[in-house]
């Protein structure tokens, strides 16, 4: 019998301390990957503005970090967006550039390579940068 009384207490202290440890990970996590989509979002732009001034044929390899929970990403007029699913909805963290953008960033997660490269003409525009994988 006592020792059914000192597993109650045990789950007591221990299970509240539990929810608020899981809370507060996945409130870390949240934030972990809004940070790793600003980082990547703001390196293409960094990157797309750099070829652009420089000219044809400029081009930059990039290496980026990709958040998890990505819901769709856009590179398209002047601007780069990554949308992420959080528990408050949909984050939407973009960026923009100076030139016209063409092209796209992959929507898996994790390290990936990109391409970022100043082109003469993209269809009607004129002087774009065009982000591939």
């Amino acid at each position: 019998m006592e020792y059914m009384v000192m597993l109650g207490f045990a789950l007591a202290i221990i299970l509240p301390l539990w929810l608020y440890v899981n809370s507060s990970l996945g409130a870390t996590k949240g934030e972990l990957d809004m940070t790793y989509a600003r980082v990547a979002v703001n390196k293409v732009k960094d990157a797309a503005d750099s070829v652009y001034i420089q000219g044809p044929p400029a081009s930059i390899y990039l290496e980026i970090d990709m958040p998890d929970n990505i819901e769709s990403t856009s590179v398209s007029g002047r601007e780069v967006q990554i949308n992420l699913q959080t528990a408050g909805g949909i984050s939407q963290i973009y960026a923009v550039t100076l030139a016209n953008l063409t092209g796209g960033l992959p929507t898996r997660s994790g390290r990936v390579r990109v391409l970022v490269k100043a082109e003469a003409s993209c269809l009607a525009l004129q002087n774009c940068v065009n982000v591939t994988e």
